[in-house]
This record gives structure tokens, sequence and C-alpha cells, in this order.
């Protein structure tokens, strides 16, 4: 299935069908992850099905093939970071990194850490991003573009993130499928 995306009038390649009702879209990745959180968020995670399950498997698969794999070295997880990651100083704002620089050694230290120590919940939306988009999860730049993806797309689930990691609790939505529950 290929169609085109609407904000930017690429063509993409649909990987997904999002039914209601009588109408239905085929999704590229981007806007299945999107629309599939959109409705998770406003109706809860929805009953399992067969296909789900399915699914799951499958990830869990791929999961542990990936964890078999060769992790890269140190020195090519920099290379690819500085090739992929701008400048975060403030002087230096969105330009490209200098390998080999105490600065970008020391920014890429940083990310590395993160992706190091993630919180369970943001590890398995990594994942299936990564999965989505066709990065390498093991690749520090990968989750620095998850990140930024997350804040453009998701803020609420970036703030949640990042104050998961900072150890803060998160404070329940009035409107939370859970909090209706209790």
């Amino acid at each position: 299935m290929t169609g085109a995306c609407r904000r930017n009038g690429t063509q993409t390649e649909a990987t997904d069908t999002l039914s209601l009702g009588d109408r239905s879209w085929d999704l590229c990745p981007e806007h299945s992850m999107r629309f599939s959180r959109y409705l998770v968020d406003a109706l809860g995670s929805g009953l399992p099905d067969e296909e789900a399950e399915a699914e799951t498997d499958a990830q869990d698969d791929d999961a542990s093939t990936a964890a078999e794999s060769e992790e890269p070295t140190a020195d090519e997880d920099l290379a690819d970071y500085v090739s992929r990651i701008t400048d975060s100083r403030k002087a230096f704002k969105g330009k490209p990194l200098k390998a080999g620089t105490q600065a970008a050694r020391a920014q890429w230290s940083k990310h590395r850490e993160r992706l190091a120590a993630l919180p369970d919940k943001e590890r398995v939306d990594y994942a299936k991003w990564c999965a989505a988009e066709g990065k390498d999860v093991r690749l520090t730049a990968s989750h620095v573009e998850f990140r930024g993806f997350m804040w453009t797309n998701f803020p609420h689930m970036a703030r949640a993130y990042a104050d998961a990691m900072r150890g803060r609790q998160q404070p329940q939505q009035i409107n939370s499928p859970e909090r209706q529950a209790a």
C-alpha cells in the first residue's frame, strides 16, 4: 500500500489501516503510531486480540535477536552520533558537531548515559519507534531523535519520560482511565 502523506505530500508506504465504523485510512508508520497513541490516551489500551498477541510475540523475537547481535563499539556509536546530531551548546546550537572534540564527546556521553538508564515504559516505546522508523535501538543518536520526536508530537509523554528519568512522580490526570476506575 502506497499513499500520499497529507502533511508533506510525499509518497510513503502505508503499513497499517485504521478503521472506525464504515471509514478506513491507510497509514504510514509515523501516523499509525501517532493515532494509536491518541486513541490509547483517550480510550485506554482497548481489548487484546489474536493479531496484537501475534505482533507482541514477533516483537519479543525481534528483541531477542537484537540482543544477541553485536553491540556497536563506543567509537562507532560516537561516530554515528556526530553524523546525526547537532551541537546543543547555546553559542553553537544547531551547528554540526565536530568529531574528536571534547564538546562532542561530552554531549554524546551525557546522552549515552540516558540511553543506558531508560525506564521500562520509555524503553518499550523507544524500541517500537525504532522499529517503525528503521533506526538501530542500540545507537545513542536514535534515542536523541526519538526524544525529539516525542517532544514535538507528544510533549506530555516526553515530560513524563524526563520526569521518570529524574525520579519524579507523575501526578495522575483527573480524566485518566485509571483515575475514573478508582
